[in-house]
C-alpha cells in the first residue's frame, strides 16, 4: 500500500513538471501592502523543491505558472525564503534539514533516530563551506520567523516547532546512555520556543491522506506513465535537476539521471522498508498518532487554510468539480467514494529495530473525509486531532476570516474553505489566474501582519 502511494504521488510530480514545460510566469500589479516584521520561510510539500534546487530556476514550486510567490511577497518589503527539504523524506528528516538550512549547520538527524531507522546520522552541510545558510540574519528568539507551509510541509513545521520548544527526550536519553551528550544537536535540547512567531498551513494533511487507501491498484498504470514521463523529461532542460536528497540512505543522484531512473534507484534501495519516509507519515494511523506529540505552543500563532473542489450530487454522494486539475480528478474521485476503516497499526524502525505500533482505528467515511482538494481531505486540512484512550481529541481551534487579528496563541485560526485544488495554494498549474493567487497571498500576509508577525 505504501509503495502504491509513493508511485502515485511520484506520477503527480512528473505530470506537474511536464505540464509546466514552456509556460512563462506572469506578473501583475496588486494592492497588497502587508509588510511583516519577521522573515517569511516557505516550506514545500511532498515531491516539492525550493531555492537550493536547480529545478527552481526553471519552474518555481511557489508560483508554478503564476510567477514567483517569494518575489511577490518581497515586493512589499518582506524578507522571504524558500526551503529545500527532502521531497519524499519523513517529517522528522525534513525538520532536521530545515533546521540546518536556517541555522547554517550540518544536518543532524539524531543518533537515536538514525540507529532506529538504519541510515546515516549526518546529512548535508549548510555552513558557509557547504550549501550556505538560507537566511541572511541569525535565527534566534530575537529574530523569529513566520513559517508558511504547503501540504506535507505542515507536519514538517509542526514537528520542527515541537523540537525547538521541548527537544527530543529519546535523543537526549540515547546521548546520555552512549556518553555522547556533548555531540547532541541543539535542535534536540529544546528551549527555543520563541524562535517561530507564526505557522500558516496551506492544504496540510494534518491527519493524513486517504489517497493510499483509496487507490490500491494503481501500480502498473503509474509505472507506465512514469516511464513515459521520464522520456519526455530526458529531452528537455529539466533532465537531471530534480533532487531527492537521500544521501543519508546511500542514494545518490547523477546529473544524467532522469526522474524515472532516480525513482528506480529509490525503489531498489529498500528505502520504503526503513519506515522513515513521507508516505509512512501520510498514512492515517501514523499521521494521527504523531499528532499526540505535536503540541500547540503557547508562543506561536497558528493559521490554517484548506480546499474543497468537490460537489454533492443529487444522490447524496460527492465527486470532483470540473475545475479540479485533471490529474487530481483521479485521486479526488477515489477519495469521494472511499468508506474504509484504517488497520489500527503502523510500523516504525528498520531491521532489528522494527516495531509494530497499535493505535485506535479511524473510520474515514464521513462527508469531511470524502470532500477534498484532490489530495487532502477537508477532515485533514482543517486542524489536527489525535486519540486518547480511544477518544478523539481535537487541537484547540476557532473559525476565522481572512485578515483576522489573532488575539490568542496556541490555537488554530481556521480560515473559510477555499474553492481550490491542492496545487492552487502554491500557485496552481494552468487553472488559476495570477491575480487570484496574489489575492490569496495578500490574505495570508494580512493574517501574519495583523498578529504582529
Amino acid at each position: 500500500m505504501k509503495r502504491n502511494l509513493m508511485k502515485a504521488l511520484s506520477l503527480l510530480l512528473a505530470v506537474v513538471l511536464i505540464a509546466s514545460i514552456g509556460i512563462l510566469p506572469a506578473n501583475a500589479a496588486s494592492n497588497a501592502k502587508y509588510q511583516a516584521k519577521h522573515p517569511i520561510v516557505l516550506v514545500h510539500g511532498l515531491a516539492g523543491f525550493g531555492q537550493y534546487d536547480d529545478l527552481n530556476s526553471i519552474i518555481q514550486y511557489w508560483g508554478y505558472t503564476s510567477g514567483s510567490i517569494d518575489k511577490y511577497i518581497e515586493k512589499y518589503g518582506n524578507e522571504c525564503y524558500e526551503a529545500s527539504v527532502g521531497p519524499i523524506s519523513s517529517a522528522w528528516d525534513r525538520a532536521c534539514e530545515l533546521y540546518a538550512q536556517l541555522t547554517g549547520t550540518v544536518t543532524d538527524y539524531g543518533a537515536y533516530h538514525a540507529a532506529v531507522h538504519g541510515h546515516d546520522r549526518y546529512g548535508r552541510d549548510y555552513t558557509a563551506h557547504g550549501y550556505g545558510k538560507l537566511m541572511k540574519k541569525e535565527w534566534n528568539a530575537s529574530n523569529p520567523i513566520n513559517l508558511v507551509a504547503h501540504s506535507f510541509g505542515g507536519v514538517t513545521c509542526r514537528l520542527l516547532i515541537q523540537l525547538l520548544a521541548d527537544g527530543s527526550k529519546a535523543e537526549y536519553n540515547y546521548a546520555v546512555k552512549t556518553g555522547t551528550l556533548g555531540n547532541l544537536s541543539p535542535l534536540f535540547t529544546g528551549g527555543k520556543r520563541n524562535w517561530v512567531y507564526s505557522l500558516t498551513t496551506l492544504a496540510a494533511p494534518s491527519n493524513g491522506s486517504t489517497v493510499c487507501e483509496a487507490l490500491p491498484n494503481i501500480v502498473n498504470f503509474v509505472g507506465e506513465l512514469m516511464t513515459v514521463g521520464s522520456k519526455a523529461l530526458s529531452v528537455t532542460s529539466l533532465k537531471g535537476v530534480y533532487d531527492f536528497q537521500l544521501e543519508h540512505f546511500g542514494i545518490t543522484a547523477k546529473k544524467t539521471d532522469t526522474l524515472d531512473s532516480l525513482y528506480k534507484k529509490i525503489v531498489k534501495s529498500g528505502f520504503m522498508d526503513h519506515n522513515d519516509n513521507a508516505f509512512a507519515d501520510l498514512a492515517l494511523d501514523k499521521a494521527i498518532d504523531m499528532n499526540k506529540d505535536l503540541k500547540l505552543q503557547s508562543s506561536v500563532y497558528y493559521f490554517s487554510y484548506y480546499g474543497d473542489r468537490t460537489t454533492r450530487t443529487i444522490l447524496g454522494t460527492y465527486k470532483p468539480t470540473v475545475r479540479m486539475w485533471a490529474p487530481f480528478q483521479i485521486s479526488g474521485a477515489a477519495m469521494c467514494t472511499y468508506n474504509g476503516t484504517t488497520a489500527g497499526y503502523y510500523y516504525n524502525g528498520y531491521g532489528a529495530n522494527k516495531t509494530k505500533v497499535s493505535v485506535t482505528k479511524t473510520k474515514a467515511n464521513t462527508a469531511t473525509w470524502k470532500r477534498s482538494d484532490g489530495m487532502v481531505p477537508v477532515e485533514s486540512g482543517q486542524y489536527p486531532f489525535h486519540y486518547e484512550n480511544g477518544k478523539r481529541v481535537d487541537d484547540a481551534h476557532t473559525s476565522a476570516s481572512v485578515g483576522v487579528t489573532a488575539k490568542k496563541t496556541g490555537v488554530w485560526y481556521v480560515m473559510p474553505v477555499v474553492d481550490a485544488d491542492h496545487l492552487t495554494f502554491c500557485g496552481g498549474v494552468l487553472n488559476e489566474t495570477v491575480s487570484s493567487v496574489h489575492s490569496f497571498y495578500n490574505g495570508v500576509m494580512q493574517n501574519i501582519v495583523n498578529c504582529g508577525g
